[in-house]
């Protein structure tokens, strides 16, 4: 469950139709769980369940011959490389963004997750903040100004480790 969303995103990567991603999406999901007991707990489940869900993606197109449009396997496995290497950044990026959150104030937080996380318009949260809207959306574009060079430095030297 906890990888649900990212599985199901590298299978979207590789189809067109909603419906067929959900399709495959299924059939990967069951595949795992008959095969729960394959899985080498010292190994990434995510590249694992990748794996098996590349293989149901393949399975579904060959069974879809049908189809007007065909990918040979070669371009199937460089979109589905090219989806994990996406996947590796999304995450890198999310570990970065949380690090840099941790950097800002506890007010400078607060109003991130009120504007962003919260319920409230920018014009309730302002009002809340006893400040002007316009202040409040000036303030916010320094934040996300300051978290995206916070998390571009931050990914560029995690990704010079490796």
């Amino acid at each position: 469950m906890e990888h649900r969303h990212r599985i199901y995103a590298f299978i979207s990567k590789q189809l067109v139709n909603p419906a067929d991603v959900e399709d495959v999406f299924q059939k990967t999901s069951v595949v795992l769980w008959k095969k729960m007991e394959q899985f080498d707990h010292d190994g990434s489940f995510f590249h694992w369940a990748c794996g098996i869900a590349f293989h149901e993606v393949l399975n579904f197109l060959k069974a879809q011959r049908r189809s007007k449009l065909h990918f040979d396997s070669e371009l199937m496995h460089l979109l589905a490389q090219e989806a994990a290497e996406e996947e590796e950044l999304t995450q890198s990026r999310l570990t970065a963004l949380r690090h840099c959150m941790s950097l800002l104030s506890e007010r400078q937080q607060q109003i991130l997750r009120r504007c962003y996380m919260g319920t409230d318009s920018i014009t309730e949260v302002a009002e809340g903040l006893g400040r002007q809207r316009t202040a409040l959306y000036k303030q916010l574009a320094r934040l996300k100004q300051k978290l995206l060079g916070c998390i571009q430095k931050r990914v560029s030297v995690i990704g010079g480790e490796s």
